[in-house]
């Protein structure tokens, strides 16, 4: 099981969006094997082949998950692709992408069964329960190597049309960078961010809804001999009546 200490639920009323500290979590004995072994998937993620500018600074994996809100049941889909419009993401929207799956053992994991679980627990309000959602899981690390800078997905300002997203900070080594921005729900971003967050800790994590205006600096490596990399795990959540 995992808690809060945190209202979630009430900030991104407020806000649109929820900064919660690693230390506002707490996890149950039963889930620290399982969380060690999820950890573990992002050194054997696989490179992001839909890298417009070129780049090879990006390793990914990508699952999509439906979830019967009424009964807690999810059923994992294989061979699902992400989709992004061009509004969304401006470099590589546009086009299905079909990342690497997840593992078959990541699928399986409890303790990411467990976090979907929970964040749509903090997410979703009563009268949304009753429905099918989407829950779209992806395991993402950015690279930085001496010189070359690696770039967040999507780059700069922008807005997510799930309806939902959770990210949390799986790991983050000999980097700079990597600071969040939250330019407020307005038609367009207001001109200095709302909040700046970096996120230093496993499961730092933050919470926002589809108005959001955010952003991520791009990551560069730090001061110690050879490269550096961030990694996230982003879940999204998308009511299913709303996919066509």
């Amino acid at each position: 099981m995992i808690t809060v200490d945190a209202d979630i639920g009430h900030s991104l009323e407020q806000h649109h969006y929820a900064l919660v500290s690693s230390r506002e979590f707490s996890f149950t004995p039963s889930l620290h094997e399982s969380s060690e072994r999820f950890s573990q998937d992002w050194d054997h993620l696989e490179p992001d082949p839909y890298m417009a500018d070129g780049g090879t600074y990006r390793s990914r994996r990508y699952g999509l998950y439906q979830l019967c809100a009424a009964t807690g049941k999810l059923t994992y889909i294989p061979g699902a692709s992400f989709y992004q419009s061009i509004e969304a993401n401006s470099l590589n929207g546009g086009e299905h992408r079909h990342f690497a799956p997840l593992d078959a053992d990541t699928v399986k994991n409890p303790f990411l069964r467990e976090i979907m679980l929970f964040d749509f627990a903090q997410l979703i309000s009563n009268e949304h329960i009753e429905v099918d959602w989407l829950i779209g899981v992806h395991q993402i690390r950015i690279l930085a190597t001496t010189g070359v800078p690696g770039n967040p997905t999507p780059e700069g300002t922008h807005r997510d049309y799930e309806d939902y997203t959770a990210q949390h900070l799986i790991a983050r080594h000999n980097i700079g960078g990597g600071i969040n921005y939250f330019y407020g729900d307005g038609p367009e971003p207001s001109e200095r961010p709302q909040a700046v967050w970096k996120q230093e800790s496993y499961f730092d994590s933050y919470y926002f809804d589809r108005s959001l205006w955010h952003s991520v600096s791009p990551i560069v490596s730090g001061h110690h001999d050879g490269d550096g990399h961030r990694d996230v795990l982003l879940i999204d959540f998308v009511e299913s009546s709303r996919v066509s």
